[in-house]
């Protein structure tokens, strides 16, 4: 069984560039786009597999553009069925020029007893909580969502204090770099968690926060301490 590390591009958000730098050279790569030009595109650069998808084309709505992208992340194999022989599948953006350099620490040690793979560490300190992560999205380019986004993020509060959960303690977790592990039992249930959440607000890194403390018995989150090494291209546009 492989392990994919996949990205996605739709709307043409990113530049089609080549697979990251200081990727780890066992994982195949793959480029999810919409268009026939990014699937060339893709191939010539290097990626081991271009697929294109017709289930997201003619959409406009800002909101639910992002949707579809969290439908591919949460689930890669019913966009691009050619996946389910994975044992592992890592979904990231398309606009990585160069993996921080502890990434591949982090897919060496996601195990299959866990079904999601997060990474925090990004913030420190004071603004490392969903209260902070919350906060900034007032002014971030998702401000019109920040409404719904805070509305989530207090009943998520309210369902994590119930547990005993100090949610201060949570280290916010990026949407930027996940992964799954599609064979765990549980794969279906945590997959429209995060989808179904999605549906709601456009807030990825706090509803995987969320998620790494409900189910922390199912999520391994890595704490990384140095993104620095990382290189990401800008999105051609804001959305």
């Amino acid at each position: 069984m492989k392990n994919y590390f996949v990205v996605k591009n739709l709307y043409n958000y990113e530049k089609v560039i080549s697979p990251p730098k200081n990727l780890d050279k066992s994982l195949t790569t793959v480029y999810i786009t919409d268009n026939d030009e990014n699937v060339n595109l893709s191939k010539n650069l290097g990626w081991d597999m271009s697929f294109k998808t017709e289930l997201f084309i003619n959409e406009l709505d800002t909101f639910n553009r992002r949707k579809n992208i969290s439908y591919i992340n949460a689930f890669p194999v019913k966009v691009f069925p050619k996946l389910s022989d994975a044992s592992f599948i890592f979904v990231c953006d398309s606009n990585i020029v160069k993996i921080w350099d502890e990434y591949n620490v982090f897919i060496s040690l996601c195990k299959p007893e866990h079904c999601l793979f997060v990474v925090s560490g990004y913030y420190k300190g004071v603004r490392d909580n969903i209260e902070a992560e919350c906060n900034a999205s007032m002014t971030r380019r998702w401000s019109y969502n920040h409404n719904s986004i805070k509305k989530a993020t207090e009943r998520y509060k309210k369902e994590l204090i119930s547990k005993g959960i100090n949610i201060s303690k949570l280290s916010i977790a990026s949407a930027k770099y996940i992964g799954w592990n599609i064979n765990h039992p549980s794969y279906n249930h945590l997959s429209n968690v995060y989808y179904n959440e999605s549906l709601t607000h456009l807030q990825g890194n706090i509803i995987l926060t969320y998620m790494s403390g409900i189910y922390s018995n199912l999520i391994y989150n890595y704490y990384a301490n140095d993104y620095s090494t990382g290189i990401v291209n800008k999105h051609n546009y804001s959305a």
